[in-house]
Formats: C-alpha cells, structure tokens, sequence
C-alpha cells in the first residue's frame, strides 16, 4: 500500500524546496509499489465462509469484497520516526473503476502548511499518470520517476502505497501455503508473487487472509530482505454495505525503523463521484 526520514523522505513536506526538488535530479529510488491489495480499507466477503481453496477462489472473494465503483473516506496518517518524532497529516481518499483501470486523488486537510494539498493517480491499461498540486505554487505538476515512490509530505506513505492499498491484488500470482492462527482466528497464508514490471521493487508479499473475512489482516513484504510489515487491527474491522472493513491499518518499515498508522473512517462505497474529482485541472478545487 516509502517511508520516513531517508534521503528523499522529506520530498514534499517544506514549500519552499518541494518544488525544487521536484524539478532537480531524481534522487535513488528504493521503492516498492506496495502489496498490491491489502484491501482498500475495505475487504471482504460474507462471515462464516469456508478459506478459499486456491487462486481462482481467493481471487473470486476479493472481487465480490471490493466496491463495485467507488470509495471515499477520510484519512488520517500518523507518522512516527525511528527516532520517536510524529508528524500527522488528514484529508479525503477518494478511488473509482474507471474503465479498465483506476483512479484516486488524495486531498490533504491537515496541517495547516499543506491544507489544499492534493495528489492526483489515473491508471488506464498500461498507462500510469501522477499528478501533485501545491497551495504554495499554485500549479499542476505531472509527476513521473522516482518521485512517485517517495513518501508523500513526510507522511511515511507514498503514491504507489496508496494506488496498491486499495486497488486489490492485481495481476501476478498467489500461492496458499498452510493454515495458521492469527489474533486467535483462523487464517491461511498465501504467497504473492508480483507481475513483471520494473516499477515494483519487491520480490514477493507473504499474506495472511482471514478465513471468516476474506480479508488481508497481515502482509510482510520483501525486497531481497524483510522490507515492510502491514497489520490490520482486528478491532478496527467492521461490516458496512455487507462488505468486511479494516479501518485501522499499521504500515512498519523494517530498514527505517519507523511507522505509519493509518485510519479510514466514514467510508462511502459506491456513490456517484464527479468526474471533476479526478481532472488533472480541477482534481485539487472539486467538491
């Protein structure tokens, strides 16, 4: 679903060097397009269900899971540093099936410096576009590169973390690999192995679903070595729509030492959104 205070973690998070750092050489990129699909905040199918057997299954719950359409909600990501510092950012997600992709647009309402912050992703078929407005400059940036796997105004997550959080595994291969328990309910492991792509980093992601909920409740991601952990808070999961949602959700980096907690609350699913929401010229302004 990047982070912390490494070489290009503070990219976006003073106004007066976002833009130049943006516009500069692009630093190393170490990125890992994040667990395409620990559940869009939101997850799965009907309690009670028998575990999926192989792919095709798990695959077929998840789809029923997700929305049909359209998602928003609030976020808050709070941020804490290896070294104890915590930086907390709020705003407004919001994601649609557009066609044979995807598109979201986060819009920050908090702190005050970044208030009106907005990041814009529009998926088509292999086409991947990343648009950032700032209130400081006024102007739409397209935004391509590295830039796109670096941590979004110092909040520990980056666009890719958010385009895979909630845009369900896509696309390469899952393996099950045993039962096992997981906070005292039963859960089977299965391996991810991502698509070809050169944008993502990781080499694999070990799942943990939840057997009465379908639902992702742990994803340890790997680049070589453990690179970063996701736990869902069980006590956070709760049923809207008929669909099983996690709305707490803790995202640890292993070579930073550091975590982001993030919450998704007052979720709306499949609503009517306005296209203006995800206009590269108007994304930042819609309501």
């Amino acid at each position: 679903m990047c982070f912390r205070h490494c070489p290009w973690a503070d990219v976006m998070t003073r106004a007066r060097l976002r833009w130049q750092v943006l516009q500069g050489p692009l630093q190393k990129a170490r990125f890992f397009a994040m667990l395409a699909g620990v559940a869009a905040g939101s997850a799965c199918s009907a309690a009670g269900a028998a575990p999926a057997a192989d792919e095709t299954e798990l695959r077929t719950c998840f789809a029923k899971s997700l929305p049909q359409r359209s998602l928003s909600e609030s976020i808050v990501i709070t941020q804490t540093a290896a070294d104890g510092t915590r930086r907390r950012i709020a705003g407004d997600w919001y994601w649609r099936i557009n066609g044979d992709g995807q598109n979201g647009m986060l819009r920050l309402t908090a702190p005050k410096d970044l208030a009106g912050a907005a990041y814009l992703f529009l998926g088509s078929g292999q086409r991947q576009d990343y648009y950032l407005y700032l209130p400081s400059v006024k102007k739409v940036r397209h935004v391509t590169g590295a830039t796109t796997a670096q941590s979004l105004f110092e909040s520990g997550i980056s666009a890719f973390d958010l385009k895979f959080l909630f845009s369900g595994l896509r696309g390469g291969r899952l393996q099950p690999l045993g039962a096992v328990t997981e906070a005292s309910r039963p859960a089977t492991r299965w391996r991810y192995q991502p698509p070809a792509d050169p944008d993502i980093l990781y080499d694999r992601v070990d799942l943990t679903v939840d057997d009465d909920w379908c639902l992702p409740v742990r994803a340890e991601l790997y680049g070589g070595v453990p690179w970063k952990t996701l736990t869902i808070e069980p006590n956070s999961v709760q049923r809207v729509e008929g669909r099983w949602l996690a709305t707490v959700l803790n995202l640890k980096d292993l070579r930073e030492g550091s975590t982001s907690r993030i919450e998704l609350r007052d979720p709306v699913i499949d609503a009517d959104l306005s296209p203006d929401l995800f206009n590269p010229s108007r994304y930042y302004r819609s309501r």
